[in-house]
């Protein structure tokens, strides 16, 4: 899958990095339901070229835990991921939905779910290379809600 990036603008082209103007105007959100394993299996079907990305999100919620794992550029190809466990991620996997439209593809779409997740206190990132693929980033938070267990993997590719 190849992004094509919005039309050009003096305006757009000051406000955003090359890669942002590319994923800004062309984010992905999947949700992906059922225990952990049938969530990994499905994940394996979707090219998500998650090192062409500056931020991707993924949260994880099933009964009494949820998870938010935020993964950003840091230099090279390591990433740091914040992440936060609680009860409940209350809508904010809707919310990521709503803040892309209300974005339209105008400004950084990575850094306007970062505000929108402020709200998470999350952990002290950690850095670690660049995930081979998406079952090398997330399958450890997608199974960490336990076997069996039925749970919603939102995956957010952002910028």
């Amino acid at each position: 899958m190849s992004a094509t990036p919005h039309p050009k603008s003096p305006e757009r082209d000051a406000d955003l990095a090359a890669p942002c103007r590319q994923y800004s105007w062309t984010p992905e959100v999947h949700d992906l339901y059922g225990d952990p394993e049938s969530i990994l299996n499905k994940m394996d079907s979707h090219n998500m070229e998650l090192t062409e990305r500056r931020i991707f999100v993924l949260l994880t919620e099933s009964e009494n835990l949820a998870q938010v794992r935020f993964f950003e550029q840091v230099k090279g190809k390591e990433y740091a991921v914040s992440a936060w466990t609680g009860e409940s991620l209350g809508g904010a996997g809707g919310a990521i939905g709503e803040t892309i439209l209300k974005n339209k593809g105008v400004n950084c779409v990575g850094e306007q779910v970062r505000g929108l997740l402020a709200g998470f206190p999350m952990a002290t990132p950690a850095t670690v290379p660049a995930p081979a693929n998406a079952r090398a980033a997330f399958a450890h938070t997608v199974r960490a809600h336990g076997e069996g267990t039925f749970t919603r993997a939102t995956f957010a590719l952002l910028c």
